[in-house]
């Protein structure tokens, strides 16, 4: 009976052994192009990569034929979340162009992981609405209108708050006098009743759209979460 090639492929300096099976499993990919290829590796059946070993190990298994996702506490690194160990696995999957692993990773990623990843690429929500009143006067007396109002939510990055008008809004430390703080608190007050839960104001925006009756305002508030 003909015995398998063995293949090593080291990392970090730790050596894995791979049969011809395994690298030819879920091919074409980065082994079967290095080992059965004209590359140098094919003539001395070793690899050398920087990839992690600790990742390696789901990889191998993967290259048997088993199940290897959802990921075992046993085989997460204990350095990595289970988040990031998934994270890492679907890189390693693709580097090493297994198409299979990589599509089983990205289906396991749960929307409310993605949801974590989108926040934290855009860590600010900005809440916004548009309303008007027959009298003109301070903001703080216009609360009612504008939680009346329809409202929209979306996410920006920490670049966006460079452009306009977000470079110009009113920051809750710019002034301390009466009017100020009153405007601050109503802003604080609108968020809560809108969006609810913990935030941390980071600014907002009054737009004056028409300087005669009835008057028409704009308001953009910045929250981080």
């Amino acid at each position: 009976m003909e015995h398998d090639p063995l293949y090593t492929v080291t990392l970090r300096g730790r050596d894995f052994s791979l049969t011809k099976s395994q690298i030819e499993f879920d091919g074409p990919n980065y082994f079967t192009a290095c080992f059965l290829g004209d590359f140098k590796e094919a003539q001395t059946r070793r690899l050398v990569l920087p990839r992690d070993p600790d990742i390696f190990f789901v990889v191998c298994d993967y290259l048997c034929g088993y199940k290897v996702l959802p990921l075992s506490s046993r085989v997460i690194p204990a350095r990595m979340t289970p988040e990031l160990a998934l994270e890492n696995l679907k890189a390693d999957a693709e580097f090493y162009g297994l198409d299979g692993l990589f599509e089983q990773c990205n289906a396991l990623l749960a929307p409310s992981v993605l949801k974590a990843q989108e926040k934290s690429r855009k860590p600010y929500s900005v809440v916004g609405c548009q309303y008007q009143r027959d009298i003109e006067g301070p903001f703080a007396d216009e609360l009612d209108l504008a939680i009346r109002a329809p409202t929209w939510i979306t996410r920006i990055t920490e670049a966006n708050l460079t452009e306009e008008p977000f470079a110009s809004m009113s920051r809750p430390d710019d002034k301390m006098d009466y009017l100020s703080l009153s405007t601050r608190a109503t802003v604080e007050a609108f968020a809560r009743e809108v969006c609810g839960g913990e935030f941390k104001l980071v600014g907002w925006y009054l737009e004056a759209m028409s300087v005669v009756a009835p008057f028409k305002t704009r308001l953009m508030v910045v929250l981080e979460d």
